[in-house]
C-alpha cells in the first residue's frame, strides 16, 4: 500500500477529485450535477465521453489479464481476481441501497423535461444507481495498475488516475449515475485493489509467484523478470 501512497502522479489528482465532488455535493442541491451537463451535451463530448466510459467495462479487464501475461503472471492472476470481485460486490450493494437512478429519480420529481441526453445511449433506470459499477471497476483496475508500475514507472499513475477520473465523469455526463454513486464507487473501488494487492502476502500466494520465472515472454525469449 505505501507504493500507492507514495505515487503522487496518481494519488493527487484522485484526491483532487474526490475533494471537488465532495464539495459540489456539499454546495449544490441533489441532482444538479447531472442539469450541469446540459449544455454539453452535443459533439464531439457526446463522443468523447461515450468513448471514455467504456474503459470501465469488463473488456479492460480481458485485456489487463493478457497483457499482464507477458510481465508477470501473478499481476494476471491479481486483475482476474479482481475482475470478480468487483460485479458481485457492486450488484450487492446496488441491491442492497437501491437508490433511483438519475432517469427514474427526474422523472418521479417531476423535471425529466429538464434534462438534455446524449443520443444512442441507453438509460439504466430503476434503483440501482449507487454505487457506480463502471467507476468502481475502473478504479480497482486502475489503482492496480498503478501498484504493478511501482516507483520505476510512478509516472504512468497521472495517465492511470485521469483514465479512472474520466470514467466516472462519464457516468454523470451519460445520466447513468449522480455524482454521490460516482465518489462511492470511486472510493469502493481504490479499497479493493488494495485487498486484491495484499494477497500476495498470503502463504498460498507464493506458488504462483513461483510461476512468473517459469513462464517464458515470447517477446523477449527469456524467463519474465
Amino acid at each position: 500500500m505505501k507504493t500507492l501512497w507514495k505515487n503522487a502522479w496518481f494519488c493527487i489528482p484522485v484526491l483532487l477529485f474526490f475533494n471537488a465532488g465532495l464539495f459540489v455535493l456539499w454546495a449544490r442541491e441533489y441532482g444538479q450535477e447531472i442539469l450541469f451537463f446540459n449544455n454539453y451535451r452535443e459533439e464531439p463530448v457526446n463522443t468523447l465521453f461515450k468513448i471514455a466510459t467504456l474503459f470501465g467495462e469488463a473488456w479492460m479487464y480481458f485485456i489487463g489479464i493478457f497483457a499482464a501475461l507477458f510481465w508477470r503472471f501473478r499481476y494476471a492472476v491479481l486483475i482476474a481476481v479482481a475482475g470478480l470481485t468487483t460485479m458481485p460486490v457492486s450488484y450487492i450493494l446496488k441491491d442492497q441501497i437501491g437508490t433511483d437512478r438519475p432517469v427514474t429519480y427526474f422523472q418521479k420529481s417531476g423535471k425529466n423535461d429538464q434534462l438534455v441526453y446524449v443520443p444512442g445511449v441507453r438509460l439504466a433506470a430503476g434503483q440501482t444507481s449507487f454505487p457506480s459499477g463502471h467507476t468502481m471497476a475502473a478504479f480497482e483496475l486502475y489503482t492496480l495498475l498503478t501498484l504493478f508500475a511501482g516507483y520505476t514507472y510512478r509516472r504512468w499513475g497521472l495517465l492511470l488516475a485521469l483514465t479512472a477520473i474520466m470514467v466516472g465523469l462519464s457516468r454523470i455526463f451519460l445520466v447513468q449515475h449522480f455524482l454521490i454513486d460516482v465518489l462511492g464507487g470511486s472510493l469502493m473501488g481504490i479499497l479493493l485493489a488494495l485487498l486484491v494487492w495484499q494477497l500476495q502476502q498470503q502463504p498460498w500466494f507464493l506458488q504462483i509467484k513461483a510461476l512468473d520465472r517459469k513462464i517464458k515472454n515470447p517477446f523477449r525469449n527469456q524467463d519474465v523478470p
